[in-house]
């Protein structure tokens, strides 16, 4: 189960900088309404990135504590 956590965390973490990446390239290349998307976009991962984050780490926390439990 932690790795699946890991595994989300980290696919925000590259689509968010994908979405960096498509801002830049909006923004020199095309136009910047264009650019509005792809930063909503990116607010979005980041906000995605840091509640699965969060999520993971409650969750390690939690299993812990469950280990401590039983000895």
């Amino acid at each position: 189960m932690n790795k699946m956590f890991r595994m989300l965390e980290i696919i925000w973490l590259i689509m968010g900088c994908i979405g960096v990446i498509m801002v830049g390239y909006f923004v020199i290349a095309k136009d910047n309404e264009g650019a509005i998307y792809f930063l909503v976009f990116t607010f979005a991962c980041g906000l995605m990135y840091s509640v699965r984050k969060r999520q993971r780490k409650k969750f390690e926390a939690a299993a812990q504590n469950r280990n401590q439990d039983k000895k």
